[in-house]
């Protein structure tokens, strides 16, 4: 079967964002199935030019707001005002659907699409004309509903409270002319009042990296690492923070290592804050326990996926853990502030003691890959 992977951000074999990362995934699992894959969408000047041969660029666009300065970002709002979308969708409509069309026309025939998020058919809304899958890596209305409640200004909590109404909209009509969704958690099928013959939970999996043993000394008792300026993960580290931390025995060694912003950073805290290391994996390895401290959101949390296929010994939230049945043994689940100090106590006295050994993430990771593929049959079967 030939399916068409329609994508704002393409991939190409090296992902850095969680987005990316679960594109590349789902790519992986329809490819393990046998199925060619043509991944149709746009590149942002980051990404290599080792693209592989089925991914269709349709355009280079600047797309991140990290990457722009502030009067792109104006530009982004304006053109959002301008088109009645959200500001993620209408990044894409500076191209013309003709360029887009003819990109989908160099494929060849197509068997089967798979609109990958909601951005590509918000964005050019004709291709709700055929058949199509849809993968809902949140729900993004309510995602941007509690980002507006989070905001720092009133512009901010303006434009996310304005994406929050148009996302409802748009994301019930894709859920509502689907043939199939893949939904990343069982709470997010249930938001979007999906049947369970239409709907499944589509299981994650991260690159998976052979563990080796050439980190073995702990510098720190509990560490983090992040992108922290975005939203949910700001909202996270905030709780931990002024939450967690300051209730933590003044021993233990603590440390955040990512671009922590400037107004988080207490420097009369137990907290080391390190800013951007060489290498993700060798700080994670580390530190003895990883908190996942997500307070709220949608979909699943891929730091949590990456921890446990790392085989990390973790304290998670229950909003951490959203789309993950099965835990490894060296996770506890705590919400409570009482509830997630206390057992990251008892799990770094434990580490310490040598009583909390590092899990073998290969068994997490076959058995997500396993049902992920699992998933991806159960809806192929309905698009095509």
């Amino acid at each position: 079967m030939h399916i068409a992977f329609m994508s704002s951000v393409v991939t190409d074999g090296n992902p850095t964002s969680g987005f990316e990362i679960a594109n590349e995934a789902i790519v992986q699992g329809l490819r393990a199935l046998g199925h060619k894959v043509s991944v149709i969408g746009f590149s942002v000047p980051r990404q290599t030019r080792r693209i592989h041969e089925n991914v269709v660029v349709v355009d280079e666009l600047n797309l991140e707001n990290a990457a722009v300065g502030g009067w792109q970002k104006l530009g982004f709002v304006a053109r959002a005002i301008k088109s009645g979308l959200p500001i993620s969708a209408s990044k894409l409509t500076v191209v013309g659907r003709e360029k887009l069309d003819a990109a989908i026309h160099s494929c060849g025939k197509i068997d089967g699409y798979i609109f990958n998020s909601y951005q590509m058919a918000a964005a050019f809304p004709h291709l709700l004309d055929r058949p199509f899958g849809f993968v809902t890596h949140n729900v993004e209305h309510v995602s941007a509903a509690q980002n507006a409640v989070s905001a720092h200004s009133k512009l901010q909590r303006w434009l996310y409270a304005r994406d929050a109404r148009l996302l409802k909209s748009i994301e019930m009509e894709h859920c509502e002319k689907a043939e199939y969704v893949w939904a990343l958690s069982a709470d997010d099928i249930k938001t979007l009042g999906l049947s369970s013959d239409k709907s499944t939970v589509l299981p994650l999996i991260a690159p998976f990296v052979e563990s080796t043993d050439t980190f073995n000394e702990k510098e720190f008792d509990i560490g983090m690492i992040g992108t922290w300026a975005w939203e949910p993960n700001r909202v996270g580290l905030q709780w931990f923070l002024h939450e967690i931390a300051p209730k933590l025995p003044k021993d233990f060694r603590i440390a955040i290592a990512g671009k922590v912003p400037d107004t988080m950073i207490k420097k009369d805290s137990n907290v080391r804050f390190q800013g951007r290391v060489e290498s993700a994996r060798g700080f994670l390895e580390s530190v003895h326990v990883v908190p996942l401290i997500s307070q709220g959101g949608t979909g699943v949390q891929l730091k949590t996926i990456e921890a446990f296929q790392a085989g990390h010994a973790c304290v998670a939230t229950s909003s951490s853990l959203r789309g993950i049945e099965n835990l490894p043994a060296n996770c506890a689940r705590a919400d409570s502030i009482d509830e997630f100090v206390n057992s990251l106590v008892v799990q770094v006295k434990k580490s310490r003691a040598g009583n909390l050994p590092k899990m073998d993430g290969r068994q997490f990771f076959n058995r997500q890959f396993s049902d992920m593929k699992n998933a991806l049959v159960k809806g192929l079967k309905k698009i095509t």
